[in-house]
C-alpha cells in the first residue's frame, strides 16, 4: 500500500510540476522555431570559479556561487524553450582543459570556447560591488563590436525592471577594454551584473534560490524578445 501511495504522489507531483513549468514558459515557447531556424547557439558564462571567488559580498559570500546558480537556471530555461545552449562552466572551477598551461588566463580559454561555437551569442553572468552600499539593481554591459549586443542588453534590463526591479534607474553601458570578453568578442555579447553584493538587502536576495530563478527567467525573456523581433 505504501509503495502505491508513493507512486501516486510521485505522479501527481511530476504532473503539477510540468503544469507549473508550462505556465512559466508560456511567454517564450514562440521562440523555439525561430531560434532553430536561425541556429542560434546561446553560450552562458558563469563568471569566475575555482580559486577565483569574484566579488565578496557584505556577508562574505562568494560571487562565483551565485553566478553559477543563475547560469544553470538560465541554461535550463533556454533548453526548455528550444534554444541550443552551452555552459562555459557547470561547476566550481576555472576554465582549463587537462594539461593546459595554467599561466594562461582562463579568460582566454573562455574566449576560445565562445569562438569555437558557430553562430553563438554570449550571456555572461556576474554580480556587482561598490563602495557606496546603497547602490543596487541590475546593469548590463554590452560588446562594442556587434550592434545586436546593445539590443540584447536593453531587452534584458527592460524585462528585469518590469518583473523584479521596478525602481531600478540604472542604465546599460558599452564595454571598454577592462571587460576582456566583451571587448574582444566577435559575436553578440553581454555581461549581466545581476545586482550589488555590497548592498545588504540585495545581497541577501541574490543568494535566494527563488530570486535567482526569477532573475534567470527575466534574462531568458529579454533574450527571447531579441530572437523574436530581431532575427
Amino acid at each position: 500500500m505504501k509503495k502505491i501511495l508513493v507512486v501516486i504522489f510521485t505522479f501527481v507531483f511530476t504532473f503539477l510540476s510540468c503544469l507549473g513549468m508550462n505556465y512559466l514558459m508560456k511567454d517564450v515557447v514562440a521562440i523555439s522555431s525561430k531560434s532553430n531556424h536561425n541556429r542560434v547557439n546561446l553560450v552562458i558564462d558563469a563568471g569566475h570559479g575555482g580559486i577565483d571567488a569574484g566579488t565578496i559580498g557584505i556577508d562574505q559570500s562568494n560571487e562565483k556561487e551565485i553566478n553559477l546558480s543563475i547560469a544553470l537556471m538560465l541554461y535550463d530555461f533556454a533548453m526548455v524553450s528550444g534554444i541550443s545552449s552551452f555552459l562555459v562552466r557547470d561547476g566550481d572551477y576555472l576554465v582549463y582543459r587537462e594539461n593546459d598551461d595554467r599561466s594562461r588566463s582562463d579568460l582566454y580559454n573562455r574566449m576560445d570556447y565562445i569562438n569555437s561555437i558557430e553562430n553563438s551569442t554570449l550571456i555572461s553572468i556576474h554580480q556587482n560591488h561598490f563602495d557606496d552600499e546603497s547602490q543596487w539593481g541590475m546593469q548590463v554591459w554590452y560588446s562594442p563590436n556587434d550592434d545586436n549586443s546593445k539590443i540584447i542588453a536593453d531587452n534584458i534590463l527592460k524585462v528585469t525592471k518590469s518583473n523584479l526591479q521596478k525602481d531600478n534607474t540604472r542604465l546599460n553601458k558599452r564595454s571598454d577594454s577592462s571587460y576582456y570578453l566583451l571587448y574582444k568578442a566577435k559575436v553578440p555579447s553581454v555581461m549581466v551584473e545581476c545586482g550589488f553584493m555590497s548592498n545588504r538587502d540585495e545581497n541577501k536576495k541574490l543568494q535566494d534560490t527563488k530570486y535567482q530563478k526569477q532573475l534567470a527567467y527575466s534574462i531568458m525573456l529579454g533574450f527571447s524578445d531579441y530572437l523574436v523581433k530581431e532575427l
